[in-house]
């Protein structure tokens, strides 16, 4: 692991009533603490982190290869992860 400080943070999927008390190096990027995240909560590997987005104080998070620490994610900080659906579209990439 790194030795940047550990931060214990909350990951949750509010959409399935599901949550999971982590501590990760405040390095760790966004994308990386979602996939851990979708990994602990279904407890399965098979769910691509690409079909989920990620917000932090109620706003989406864009760039996931970001840090918590530069998101401003905090000891007990919130992370929500939530899959795209049809009020929430994946970027368009064509």
């Amino acid at each position: 692991m790194s030795a940047a400080e550990r931060i214990t943070v909350r990951l949750i999927m509010p959409d399935r009533w599901l949550e999971h008390v982590a501590e990760l190096p405040s390095d760790t990027t966004v994308e990386a603490a979602k996939a851990f995240g979708i990994r602990e909560m279904l407890q399965r590997a098979s769910d691509d982190p690409a079909d989920f987005y990620t917000e932090f104080s109620e706003r989406r998070i864009r760039d996931e290869t970001r840090t918590l620490a530069d998101v401003g994610v905090t000891a007990r900080g919130v992370l929500s992860i939530r899959a795209y659906d049809l009020g929430h579209y994946p970027p368009f990439r064509g």
